[in-house]
Formats: C-alpha cells, structure tokens, sequence
C-alpha cells in the first residue's frame, strides 16, 4: 500500500529549487491511481470473498432451518388431527357432564319451588275449604229446617 510521503513525492519540483517551475505529474494519470489502489482493491477482493462465502453458508442455514420449520409443523399438524377425535370427546362428555349437573341442580330447585308452593297453597285452601264445607253444610242444615 502507498505510504503518504509516496502519495506527496509525485507533486515535487521537477528541478532545482530556484525560480517557480511546473509541479511535477506522472503523465499516466490513470496508472498510477491503479497501482495506488491495487492494494484497496486486493484487500476488498479477499473481503467481498468472504462476504460471499458468509452469504452462502447463511443461506443454505436458512433453507436448513426453514426445511426444519415445515417438518415441525407438520408433525405438529399431524399431532393435532391425531388428538382432535379424542380432544372432541372429552369436551362432549365435559359438556354433557355439565349440562346434567345443570339439569339435576334445576330439577332440585324446581322441585323445592314446586313443595314451596303446594305448601302455600295448602295454607291458604285448607281455610277456605272449610270454610266452603261449614256453609254447604250449614247451607243444608238451614235449607232442611225452613222445609
């Protein structure tokens, strides 16, 4: 690679110091700055190498994992299909295991409401019917003694 003072020496008086004189440039302008940057350039040849190389193996990495990826998901998607018939059961007989603790809980209820009722009712017909007794009866008994 160019040292600065290489880079400097092209610009030197052609001639003695003295009088002012024309700065000194190579007349193949273009072939100095390439031997000035064959060595840039070499240095980013063996960079770009291994820029490539990197790529590759990166590459060929991410279709590894992606083939990976796929073979996962279906096992995973085969799993499931495997479990999804007894998963179906087992949330069928959940529901109906539910749905009758529901049922049995409401039987029980409506059957307390239903005694809760008949006991009311009972309450309030048993004075009524006697009462509707005494005055057929006492409805009879008048009748028969104005006959």
């Amino acid at each position: 690679m160019a040292r600065p003072s290489d880079l400097l020496r092209r610009f030197r008086l052609m001639a003695v110091p003295g009088k002012a004189g024309l700065a000194g440039v190579p007349l193949d302008h273009a072939a100095v700055l390439r031997e000035e940057l064959a060595p840039v350039f070499a240095a980013l040849r063996a960079t770009e190498s291994r820029t490539s190389d990197i790529v590759l193996r990166a590459t060929e990495e991410g279709e590894r994992r992606k083939a990976s990826a796929i073979l996962e998901a279906q096992r995973i998607l085969h799993d499931a299909l495997q479990a999804q018939p007894a998963a179906r059961a087992a949330a069928a007989t959940a529901a109906r295991s539910e749905a009758e603790a529901t049922g049995s809980e409401l039987r029980i209820s409506a059957d307390e409401e239903v005694e809760r009722v008949n006991s009311e009712a009972r309450k309030k017909i048993t004075p009524v019917v006697d009462e509707l007794v005494h005055r057929v009866l006492s409805s009879g008994t008048s009748n028969r003694a104005s006959q």
